[in-house]
């Protein structure tokens, strides 16, 4: 298990500052808790909490190249096309550059998952993954914010 918790940690450290997106979904699975941080979730599910997560983002730190989507009112189609076509796909199908892991997270059909062997139980490992994720949006929002 420690094997798959430094996996899935690197994975997520050696993700390329592109955005806060894939952040912002890994949040808002971790915030369900250490058993149930890696339950499936549907786009449609994530798509509220999520428009809500980013549009906060971006009037709290001024975020650069944000999309459209997220300064016009909320529309469930396009958050929607905008999770499946940037962060879920990005997730699930994108090799890390330095070290090459494979994806621990994949989509299938409107659901996101998190592949078996990286469903890591845990209050530790949660805070591990939790403080990882938190470290890889400050390192965006230095670069890409005006706060």
């Amino acid at each position: 298990m420690e094997d798959r918790l430094k996996q899935l940690i690197q994975y997520i450290d050696e993700f390329d500052r592109q955005g806060p997106y894939k952040m912002n979904v890994l949040k808002i699975m971790l915030e369900r808790g250490y058993e149930d941080w890696h339950a499936p979730i549907s786009i449609t599910e994530l798509a509220r909490p999520y428009y809500d997560l980013v549009s906060k983002q971006h009037s709290t730190y001024l975020l650069k190249n944000i999309s459209k989507d997220f300064t016009t009112p909320f529309s469930q189609a396009k958050v929607e096309r905008h999770l499946r076509t940037l962060p879920l796909k990005c997730l699930s199908t994108t090799s890390t550059r330095i070290s090459n892991i494979s994806p621990p997270f994949e989509l299938v059909d409107n659901m996101f998952y998190v592949r078996e062997e990286y469903r890591i139980d845990g209050k530790a490992a949660l805070d591990r993954i939790i403080n990882v994720v938190e470290q890889k949006f400050e390192e965006y929002l230095e670069v890409y914010s005006e706060r």
